[in-house]
């Protein structure tokens, strides 16, 4: 107790200080194009790269200069430019280009294009718009990645809270429902969340940890090891009985639950840790710490839960009640009556669930942060209604080879996608000494022997006409610096996230499979149960991720890339449960009566498991206004549901009609059951 009280203590007190990183481009892996540019760029040039937009309406010429004047001098906006900068303002718009002056304003108002530090970006945010009060009380809009990036932090950190208090009250009631004292969810909650202060304090040592595991790892967490606590408390109830003295019937307890709680955990501490083989590095960050967790709540539940069961002992039997829940059998006779039914359905649906599943469109970057519907969502809409979709590129090539930069610029200029091009020789200065020009305007476009080309683009990031952009930019530079030029960009970070999609998914579930199908025959000592209980999970992960198919939306890739392994470690405990019951059962009982007696005996521990994953993956979905960490939400929910059905359903029938070859594959053949006596415990 004492150890776990100062180790709780000290990781609380560490949490704050773990950073949080909101960039996925981050998680490129070493070598890839997108990194080694962003490398170069930071290398080389100092001056940022604009990544958002502002958009002010009710304003006159004369306030938006005022204003224009007011956000540089901005904490957090490195960098500003507005129409001011390309035409006297002091003149009528009307001399100049209709299409310039379209650019920066339109009849409702002016637009600016920023750069935002990461550190301070919704802070630069929120007084831009106080700001823009002083001179208007018209609409201000936001858009662009770092945008996109400044919302998800600041709504993330409540968002978090909400979600994990939310879970907290859910997951009380559902243990009230189930269990046999009033007090029983108190310590099972208590077992549970310390794990689960330990795992975020101690992810200290690695620095930092992305934004889908901080917000997803404790739920996750709570979720999927609530079921330990149950067995544990389960099993000191039935050697109670037979053991008086409270310390022996919870060391008989400890031994006897181990079996059970240790395959559970070892099934999700290796699906989750499969995430890990992921070339994209997210995966290596949310495989360690959701892999730390669940072993950490399974060192809590078999150490510090037996000793809070002893130490209130008397607040549980005093608040004992009756059970609230009626039997299961009828549903157990149900389940196994209309199986054969269902599992033909399912397993009808498995090959075009999974032919849908492989064919999901993806969003990559930070546009799938936004969220339909969101506030965010209707000011980047009204940005791209007004001045239609923005985003700079940048092209990093070798300097003073001026030829090959007009020519190469020439073409850039020639593509559809490309609005303007920015750079040392567009601007007059291959024409002029160096030295005759203004240093800080040299050190913007040409630096330590390399040009900087700034790429005014049309795109909207995250669709095929922005990739196909890319990949046309990419090889008009490569034709004229072959293996020296170096493009940075939001859409060209997404489409090399793009190109690991395939290759990552195929090797995550790969590992998720072979890690926890080692495992259940570990478990059962049997080689043709382990199929049969992954197969049932699969066709539910398929099913799971055919319905955004189906329903033609999009779906983040990193949840596509993650909710195999998670599904399958955190939901493979149904079938462990069911088919461990019916092995308990079988051997008294013939086939199709052990079935429905294992289906009984187990529909509370699985549906309370079940439950609990469904609650707080639709929370998740239902709270978070990032739209990457809703969509993860909502299959995690709707995957366990389809899970447990699967479990109910599709399970019973494969374990009667394979009742033989499971029996003739079992490496230890058992007897009759034995009568549980003191020594048989």
């Amino acid at each position: 107790m004492l150890i776990f009280i100062a180790v709780t203590i000290a990781s609380a007190a560490c949490i704050p200080f773990v950073k949080v990183n909101y960039d996925f481009a981050a998680y490129l892996p070493q070598g890839t194009a997108s990194t080694a540019s962003i490398e170069k760029m930071k290398e080389v040039f100092d001056e940022p790269l604009p990544n958002g937009r502002m958009y002010v309406e009710g304003l006159t010429i004369v306030e938006a200069k005022e204003l224009y004047e007011d956000l540089k001098e901005v904490d957090g906006i490195l960098s500003i430019s507005w129409l001011g900068d390309f035409v006297d303002v002091g003149a009528p718009l009307s001399i100049y280009d209709e299409d310039l002056v379209a650019a920066w304003k339109s009849d409702n108002g002016f637009l600016y294009q920023i750069a935002l530090d990461e550190t301070l970006d919704f802070e630069a945010m929120e007084q831009g718009r106080e700001l823009a009060a002083k001179y208007t009380d018209g609409q201000v809009a936001y858009s662009g990645t770092q945008v996109n990036t400044g919302f998800a932090k600041n709504s993330s950190g409540w968002e978090v809270k909400l979600i994990m208090l939310m879970a907290i009250v859910v997951i009380a009631l559902i243990l009230l429902l189930t269990s046999s004292s009033w007090f029983e969810p108190v310590l099972f909650l208590i077992a549970i969340l310390v794990a689960i202060v330990i795992n975020l304090g101690t992810n200290i040592f690695k620095g930092e940890i992305s934004f889908v595991t901080q917000i997803c790892a404790a739920i996750l967490q709570l979720a999927v090891s609530m079921d330990y606590a149950i067995v544990m408390l389960n099993t000191y109830r039935e050697t109670h009985k037979l053991f008086p003295d409270r310390e022996e019937a919870m060391t008989k307890a400890m031994s006897k639950s181990l079996d059970v709680i240790f395959s559970s955990f070892a099934t999700t501490f290796f699906g989750f840790l499969s995430l890990s083989v992921m070339s994209l590095l997210i995966g290596w960050d949310m495989g360690i710490v959701l892999a730390k967790g669940v072993m950490l709540s399974f060192i809590s539940v078999m150490l510090l839960l037996p000793v809070l069961i002893i130490i209130f002992e008397k607040p549980i039997a005093r608040l004992a009640h009756k059970p609230i829940l009626p039997s299961f059998a009828k549903f157990g006779r149900a389940c196994a009556k209309i199986s054969p039914v269902m599992a033909i359905i399912v397993v009808l649906l498995t090959a075009p669930a999974f032919i849908a599943s492989q064919n999901i469109p993806f969003v990559y970057g930070a546009s799938g942060f936004v969220e339909k519907g969101s506030t965010l969502y209707d000011e980047t809409m009204l940005v791209n209604e007004e001045f239609g979709a923005n985003e700079t590129w940048v092209l990093i090539v070798p300097s003073n080879q001026w030829a090959d930069e007009k020519a190469m610029i020439a073409e850039l200029e020639g593509m559809p996608i490309v609005d303007q091009v920015i750079s040392y020789t567009t601007s007059g200065g291959d024409g002029v000494p160096t030295a005759m020009v203004d240093q800080g305007t040299l050190e913007q476009l040409m630096k330590g022997g390399y040009s900087r080309i700034v790429v005014s683009t049309k795109v909207v990031t995250e669709n095929q006409v922005a990739f196909d952009a890319v990949r046309d930019v990419r090889a008009i530079a490569d034709k004229h610096y072959p293996e020296e030029s170096y493009l940075v960009g939001a859409s060209v970070s997404s489409y090399d996230l793009s190109t690991t999609v395939s290759s990552d998914m195929l090797k995550v579930t790969l590992a998720a499979i072979l890690s926890i199908g080692l495992v259940l025959l570990f478990v059962f000592r049997n080689g043709f149960l382990p199929l049969i209980l992954v197969f049932t999970i699969e066709t539910a992960i398929w099913i799971n991720l055919s319905i955004p198919y189906l329903a033609g939306t999009e779906l983040q890739y990193i949840g596509y890339l993650v909710i195999s392994s998670i599904m399958l470690g955190a939901t493979v405990d149904y079938t462990i449960i069911m088919a461990k019951s019916y092995e308990e059962q079988r051997e008294s009982l013939p086939k199709r009566e052990a079935i429905r007696a294992a289906i009984g005996n187990s529909a509370v521990t699985i549906l309370t498991s079940a439950t609990i994953l469904t609650v707080c993956g639709v929370l998740i979905g239902l709270i978070s206004s990032n739209a990457v960490i809703a969509s993860l939400g909502m299959l995690i929910g709707r995957g366990a549901f389809i899970s447990a059905i699967n479990t109910f359903l599709l399970l019973p029938t494969l374990l009667v009609l394979f009742d033989k070859p499971i029996q003739k594959l079992s490496f230890k053949r058992k007897g009759k059951k034995a009568i549980q006596t003191g020594e048989a415990l």
